[in-house]
């Protein structure tokens, strides 16, 4: 296998984060993972013959200013929830190269579409002396479509 690691580093710069087509300008974190059920297979002696792969889950969690977050329960309340928990987005995690070469950010450009990420909870934490609210989202997700 060949493959080229040269295209440089992404940096936080790069990041967005785009919720049903709303970019949120105000996140300050997010993570997702894909982690398949692996299991190791035994035949005839004390070693593992293969390995199997069961069901897949997608995990992961956003972190929001409390205005984005706000702007996210406003828009739960329109679908006829309560509040953001069981509320279901897809979302998409783009790096952009900070460029003035088409060229570059073209080549450059990864965008991670993450299909039916449904809210897990909702809630707020205010601590003595913060200068802004954050909020974090967990969430379960039907899938990630990696590299779009």
């Amino acid at each position: 296998m060949s493959f080229s690691t040269k295209t440089g580093q992404f940096s936080w710069k790069d990041l967005n984060l785009i919720i049903d087509g709303r970019p949120m300008l105000g996140f300050t974190d997010v993570e997702y993972t894909t982690e398949v059920n692996l299991e190791a297979i035994y035949g005839a002696g004390d070693m593992a013959q293969y390995i199997g792969e069961g069901n897949e889950a997608i995990t992961g969690s956003i972190e929001l200013l409390q205005s984005n977050y706000e702007a996210l329960v406003e828009e739960a309340k329109k679908r006829g929830r309560r509040s953001v928990a069981g509320m279901e987005v897809d979302m998409l995690v783009s790096y952009i190269p900070k460029s003035e070469d088409p060229a570059i950010i073209a080549l450059k450009t990864i965008v991670d579409r993450i299909v039916g990420a449904k809210f897990s909870t909702a809630g707020k934490k205010f601590t003595q002396g913060d200068t802004h609210a954050k909020v974090s989202i967990p969430f379960l997700a039907l899938r990630v479509e990696a590299q779009i």
